[in-house]
């Protein structure tokens, strides 16, 4: 049974959530054993949701017990609907039948994403089966920047800012159908993010955009490629210009999440692999 959370639950139960959330088994994405995030940033991302309007915690009891959390948030504007906690200690499929039925009855209309590691497989075996879309699977990777020492700087790899936003833009479009972070909401919010474009002959043929995650923590959100067949020696350098400008600004770790193609080069730049992530889909009709 699902039932709405209070910050007293929450609080009486924290120690086992963050257990539960520990285990790539029993957790959705974001996981908390990557080696980066902490108990401490998963209870301030969970308390961080008893104040926002558009958050929501739920608990999964079965038999008189508690063996379960979610915490959901949904954005009215975009009809996006997803997860920032999902942990089950047994019982998984129960708890995602309830939760599908709840989303559906609550957000109609809306766009569900659930993200999973491969590891737990009752979920990702549960999803499959209802008829969600696979629209990722993702290598999860991290760079651990104190020892790292990225390649020299690269002259054809340039810094993006509002006064040259077109030339990336000429790139993005071209990637950008069905993306939440399309051209338009990555330049409205660009002061949250770093953009380095690589250009051949005048023309853009790679980009790659990040922002902060955390305390001294960035993610890579995207790598856009316009080539016909894979270069990987243009994603070393995108991949090693966002290195050098993190660790010069401090930064301590960097994550990115790539397919199956772009994982080695990701490793000859310095990142380790650290779980595969899944992401699924569903419109909720």
């Amino acid at each position: 049974m699902l039932r709405r959370c209070s910050e007293t639950d929450f609080e009486r139960y924290a120690d086992f959530a963050y257990e539960l959330a520990s285990d790539l088994t029993k957790s959705g994405y974001p996981t908390y054993c990557d080696g980066i995030k902490t108990k401490d940033m998963f209870l301030e991302r969970a308390r961080k949701a008893f104040a926002c309007e558009e958050e929501q915690m739920l608990l999964f009891e079965s038999e008189g017990r508690v063996q379960g959390f979610i915490l959901m948030y949904w954005l009215p504007k975009d009809r996006y609907l997803s997860t920032s906690m999902f942990l089950t200690n047994t019982e998984t499929e129960e708890m995602l039948s309830e939760f599908l039925a709840y989303a559906k009855d609550k957000f109609k209309g809306y766009d569900l994403y659930l993200g999973f590691p491969a590891e737990n497989q009752s979920a990702v075996n549960y999803l499959e089966r209802q008829g969600f879309t696979c629209i990722e699977d993702d290598y999860n990777n991290t760079a651990y920047l104190e020892h790292l020492i990225p390649a020299v700087d690269n002259k054809e790899v340039l810094k993006i800012g509002r006064e040259n936003y077109t030339r990336f833009r000429l790139l993005h479009s071209q990637f950008e159908e069905n993306m939440y972070w399309n051209s338009a909401r990555l330049y409205e919010k660009l002061e949250n993010w770093s953009i380095f474009l690589e250009e051949k002959d005048g023309e853009p043929c790679g980009a790659v955009y990040y922002t902060a995650a955390g305390d001294a923590w960035y993610e890579i959100f995207g790598v856009d490629m316009n080539r016909r067949e894979y270069d990987p020696q243009l994603l070393k350098n995108l991949l090693n210009a966002a290195l050098r400008d993190v660790k010069r600004s401090g930064g301590k770790v960097m994550t990115f999440f790539c397919d199956e193609v772009y994982e080695e080069a990701a490793k000859e730049c310095g990142f380790h692999c650290v779980g595969n992530y899944r992401c699924y889909q569903m419109h909720l009709t």
